[in-house]
């Protein structure tokens, strides 16, 4: 059975996830719009609905399955690799930073803080407990 740090993880790590794609389906249509101008500056024809979504995917994807090495196969090295990609996300976001709030940038921070909740369960005395249970067995 899973203890309650993990069980707090799955719920702020899936709901980071969840957080985010409402950010994008939200603001769809600015983020296409933004990536076609990014992209006919560079002199490439118009296809910025194709790569939006699938860099959704592709994201999505990633996160689900980061979150399927750790709660259901026990990879303990995985809470690492997300550790590393949040400090990455944080630096990448405060290097960028404008003041402006918009609906997106406030469901990004609210991603980003859940997910930072999320680890800090991952490292907690009953997940590392946890972890080792799956190693010894």
């Amino acid at each position: 059975m899973k203890p309650a740090s993990i069980k707090k993880f799955d719920w702020l790590y899936l709901g980071s996830v969840a957080v985010g794609l409402a950010g994008v389906a939200l603001n769809y249509g600015n983020l296409v719009e933004a990536a076609d101008a990014e992209l006919a500056a560079q002199g490439v024809e118009s296809m910025g609905g194709g790569l939006m979504a699938a860099s959704l995917l592709f994201v999505s994807g990633f996160s689900l399955a980061l979150w399927f090495l750790i709660s259901v196969l026990r990879i303990e090295v995985v809470k690492w690799l997300i550790a590393a990609i949040t400090a990455w996300s944080l630096y990448s976001y405060l290097g960028n930073f404008e003041p402006e709030l918009d609906q997106l940038v406030v469901l990004q921070i609210v991603s980003t803080v859940m997910t930072v909740a999320a680890l800090y369960f991952l490292f907690q005395p009953d997940a590392k407990a946890w972890f080792d249970e799956k190693r010894d067995s």
